[in-house]
């Protein structure tokens, strides 16, 4: 990109309150450097006022006169001007820019930013500027773009673990992540992602899972899930329980169960790791964990549901025994 492209660019995004902080400094310091520089801004934002009456479909040909301007000012055959006569030319071709509705600024190739969020050992909610909300999981990496509503897509990115809740729009909503792309349009649905798979587990609505190189997909309703693994293959099923999001829900619900996959969403809930091994009895589990309760009072009220015996170690729990 040209110099005079970028600085045109912050100019532009300083008129609409979009600079960064580095950018902000970057185009001070440019602005101090040259009295050129800062006639050129003024001259600009001058004109920036009043192009916001000119109609917002008109589409000059910015490139072309971009070109014309450069001819003018490179080549040998037009009379050399001052130096401060040739910026005032170059401040009324950014002026009939500007006039145009400053529509290449708007509309030209530039960077994508993204604003990234990371989590680290606290859950955090966002809102998205269309609205929809976004619960993240600890350890979880979410990204989005700066101009999000801006764009025919709303795409963000995420490695981690995030619960959705998209806003109906009629702009579809894509999540990026290592295996797959997640498409909704409005609904509510848990994303885990990490670098052996992609699984998503739907609460309402909707939502279809491809995988990267788009040649297999699956469509999910309330209820059930898909697992994209990195061979590039989706599995849908249908969830047992909506136990895979306990960590925002608060919540798991066990009716029937079998005890061993009782005790992988203990692992899961509390974070701990549960070697039930040398369990002797798969018994069926039914009840409730809720906020609060701690994972030692749920293994001793197994004790006498099912008569099993737990021993704590250094890596996490030992269970033995097991009587239905």
């Amino acid at each position: 990109m040209k110099e005079q492209d970028k600085y045109l660019i912050l100019i532009h995004k300083r008129l609409t309150n979009q600079l960064s902080s580095d950018e902000t400094q970057e185009l001070d310091a440019w602005l101090a450097s040259d009295a050129k520089h800062r006639t050129l801004y003024e001259d600009t934002a001058k004109s920036w006022e009043q192009s916001v009456q000119y109609k917002a479909d008109y589409q000059p040909d910015t490139a072309s006169a971009w070109n014309k301007f450069n001819e003018k000012i490179d080549t040998g055959k037009v009379v050399r001007m001052p130096a401060r006569r040739r910026w005032i030319a170059a401040a009324a071709a950014v002026l009939l820019l500007v006039a145009g509705g400053f529509w290449w600024l708007n509309n030209a190739a530039t960077p994508e930013n993204w604003v990234e969020i990371q989590t680290n050992d606290a859950t955090q909610e966002i809102t998205l500027p269309d609205g929809s909300s976004i619960s993240l999981n600890k350890n979880t990496t979410f990204a989005y773009l700066e101009n999000f509503a801006d764009h025919a897509e709303r795409i963000v990115k995420m490695n981690g673990e995030a619960f959705f809740d998209v806003t109906k729009n009629t702009k579809p909503f894509i999540i990026q992540t290592n295996h797959a792309d997640v498409r909704v349009l409005g609904t509510s649905f848990n994303v885990k992602s990490n670098l052996d798979d992609t699984q998503v587990t739907v609460q309402s609505g909707k939502v279809q899972v491809t995988d990267k190189a788009k040649t297999q997909k699956a469509i999910l309703q309330k209820g059930q899930k898909a697992v994209a693994d990195k061979s590039g293959k989706v599995q849908k099923s249908t969830s047992k329980s909506l136990n895979e999001l306990a960590w925002k829900t608060r919540k798991l619900d066990f009716d029937a169960t079998p005890l061993k996959d009782v005790i992988s969403d203990l692992e899961n809930y509390f974070d701990v790791k549960v070697d039930a091994t040398q369990l002797k009895a798969n018994c069926l589990h039914t009840g409730d964990v809720i906020e609060g309760d701690k994972i030692e009072d749920v293994l001793n009220s197994f004790k006498l549901l099912h008569q099993i015996k737990f021993t704590k170690t250094a890596k996490g729990y030992v269970i033995t025994g097991g009587n239905c």
